[in-house]
Formats: C-alpha cells, sequence, structure tokens
C-alpha cells in the first residue's frame, strides 16, 4: 500500500453545516498524517472547540479553543509530530460553520 505514496487528503465534520451550540461534530480521523492543519469559519462569532481522542480510552480531551470571527477564515497548524485517533469540533453558539481539515 506505501507503495501507493504517503496518505494525504481533505475533509471535515463541517462544511457551511448548521451547528447547534455545545453539540459536538462527527469524529474525523486525525491518525497517520504527518501535516496536519484545520481551517475554521463561521457566519457569527463563535469560540469553537477542537477535541481530541488520543487513546479509545480516556474519552475526550480539549486540544485548543479558537476565537473564530464572522466571515473570517482561522487557520491553524498543528505542530510538527502532533498524534491523536479522532477530532472533532465544538462550538458555544449556534452557527453554520465549517471545520476543513488538510492532512499531508
Amino acid at each position: 500500500l506505501w507503495k501507493l505514496g504517503k496518505p494525504r487528503g481533505y475533509g471535515g465534520p463541517w462544511k457551511e453545516t448548521a451547528v447547534t451550540a455545545g453539540t459536538p461534530s462527527d469524529p474525523y480521523l486525525m491518525t497517520n498524517y504527518d501535516r496536519k492543519k484545520v481551517t475554521l469559519k463561521a457566519d457569527r462569532d463563535v469560540i469553537i472547540t477542537l477535541e481530541v481522542d488520543v487513546d479509545h480510552r480516556t474519552g475526550w480531551h480539549a486540544y485548543r479553543s479558537f476565537d473564530v470571527k464572522a466571515g473570517v477564515e482561522t487557520v491553524h497548524a498543528f505542530e510538527d509530530g502532533y498524534a491523536a485517533h479522532w477530532i472533532r469540533a465544538v462550538a458555544d453558539g449556534d452557527c453554520t460553520a465549517t471545520a476543513w481539515f488538510e492532512y499531508r
């Protein structure tokens, strides 16, 4: 399989999705990618918290919260070597939001 090259891709749990405050997105796979970044966007000012599952046993843990301004993309590059199995997003207010990942 590795003869096809290193895994890479784009996608995410929200793409201009109606989001309810406090309701987590579906989990999105994060494991086995070297370089990762996320772009967050919302139609109103919200705080979006990214939560990760690092071991399939201890549940979800807050990774970081982002103050997302209405209509402005917030881009975050994860530090080299950062690893988790799954990631999800939670907004603190109702909005239409995007949480879009780029894995390389």
